[in-house]
């Protein structure tokens, strides 16, 4: 498995505007926890950081952190937990945590669709239920991704978490679980609106021409004086 190389810097303030500081100055502030020691506040550039997501770092990426003017170190890491900003989508803040590569860790690994489903064709829905993996195993063995073929799977398809290659991996997660499935389309029944008409319309001029006939005929019957 590949390893990345991220440098990083003692950070000797901590709290909320600290933190501000160190985001001003084009850096994220970050937290090393050993497995031994007590946790460590460092910082990292921001564009360094940025180049590496770029060029597909994960938190299942393997990290030779190198702190402060390190130019070698076995010191190796890997992404704990990332927070965002959720109005910028920027990173606020990271930890770090040291692992040996002789002892098992839990990760999750990311389901990777693969094919066109049938049941898509036709007009279904494709539904993916679960996005990783949890599984147990030495992080130099951490695979990219589970692959999933969803090319045969028609309209009212499922496939569960035991029919999934796991590549020898064992999971806690319950394999009944559905990972991912085709939905029959969604039909919107429109109900249209019936104005129901009671009785038969009022016609205005009708009835004054009737109350105007009726007045004349009334005035033509009244003898002189």
């Amino acid at each position: 498995m590949e390893r990345s190389i991220l440098h990083a810097r003692s950070r000797e303030e901590t709290g909320s505007r600290a933190a501000r500081r160190t985001r001003r100055s084009n850096s994220i502030p970050a937290v090393l926890y050993g497995r031994h020691n007590d946790p460590q506040p460092i910082m990292i550039d921001s564009t360094e950081l940025a180049f590496l997501v770029r060029q597909g770092l994960t938190e299942n990426t393997l990290i030779n952190l190198l702190l402060d003017d390190e130019e070698n170190s076995d010191r190796l890491t890997m992404i704990r937990e990332i927070q965002r900003d959720p109005m910028r989508d920027t990173l606020r803040h990271l930890d770090f945590v040291h692992v040996d590569l002789k002892e098992k860790i839990k990760v999750e690994v990311p389901v990777r669709l693969v094919g066109q489903a049938e049941g898509v064709k036709a007009g279904g829905i494709l539904e993916l239920k679960i996005y990783a993996i949890e599984i147990e195993c030495i992080p130099t063995e951490i695979p990219s991704g589970f692959e999933v073929d969803v090319s045969e799977m028609n309209i009212g398809d499922s496939l569960h978490l035991n029919e999934i290659d796991l590549m020898g991996f064992e999971t806690s997660m319950k394999l009944e679980r559905t990972v991912v499935s085709v939905a029959a389309p969604r039909v919107e029944v429109v109900e249209e609106e019936v104005i129901e008409i009671v009785g038969e319309p009022e016609v205005i001029g009708e009835e004054v021409e009737e109350e105007a006939a009726g007045e004349a005929a009334e005035g033509g019957s009244e003898a002189p004086a």
